[in-house]
């Protein structure tokens, strides 16, 4: 086989499957690691993959930047940052993960004494760079320019070393098994994120509840404590989240 041809069926496998490993492709073409990570980077070099973990996964046309999510349902997000704020006490420390509801979430923090985010996020770090009133921590990795964020294994590390009492998460999905996200990369950050706090507070508007255009688990309800929305919720989660003790705060729109 033509590694011309083996690269376009290492294509198809990546979509069909959104994630496949090196390990796996090396054993199906009986080439080496090394080979199939050169054939991997051209692919990433085409802007087909994005490799990660020991493997890769498809570019999905259907995942929009961060530029342009920050622009839907911008209102909505707003109340939601707004009711989120009022989880936050003075002395707490804060995992802020890569979102357009943290990002304002961050407008708030800039007013408040005594609090220390820590964030991945780059519009995070531009909304606290002159927050005087406490500490900014940033998490360095891999930028990924599509999220604004930076990612990957040397970030996963540096969180898994830290110890926040809160956690503000905002998936791309909630299905009644847990959160869930379109970027495998962000997944594992906002997992990391979530092992890492004592108490998770989830930022999700209406449209991420059943969102089924959501590939990666990021993790299950078992931490989350707080979930802040913008409308009541309709089951199977509204029995889900009170079976789990999770309190849920609906946003004033008004």
């Amino acid at each position: 086989m033509f590694a011309s041809q083996r690269r376009d069926e290492i294509y198809k496998l990546a979509q069909d499957r959104q994630f496949i490993s090196v390990a796996e492709l090396s054993s199906i073409y009986q080439v080496s690691e090394v080979t199939i990570r050169s054939d991997l980077k051209l692919l990433e070099q085409q802007g087909k993959i994005t490799k990660n973990y020991g493997g890769a996964s498809v570019i999905r046309e259907d995942v929009q930047p961060l530029s342009a999510t920050s622009l839907l349902l911008s209102d909505i997000k707003a109340a939601i940052a707004h009711e989120a704020a009022a989880l936050i006490e003075e002395g707490d420390s804060l995992f802020l993960d890569s979102s357009s509801t943290t990002i304002l979430l961050a407008d708030a923090i800039a007013m408040m004494n005594d609090v220390t985010v820590i964030t991945n996020s780059i519009p995070i770090f531009d909304k606290l760079k002159e927050y005087r009133n406490g500490n900014v921590i940033g998490i360095a990795g891999t930028l990924s320019p599509y999220t604004q964020s930076f990612v990957g294994s040397f970030a996963e590390e540096m969180i898994s070393k830290l110890r926040v009492n809160k956690a503000f998460i905002a998936p791309k999905g909630l299905l009644p098994e847990g959160l869930r996200d379109t970027s495998v990369q962000e997944a594992a950050i906002r997992n990391k994120m979530i092992a890492s706090a004592d108490k998770v507070i989830a930022l999700a508007d209406h449209s991420k509840f059943n969102n089924e255009n959501v590939v990666f688990s990021i993790s299950s309800f078992d931490k989350v404590r707080h979930v802040v929305t913008d409308q009541a919720l309709r089951e199977p989660f509204n029995s889900l989240f009170q079976q789990k003790g999770i309190e849920v705060r609906v946003a004033n729109l008004t």
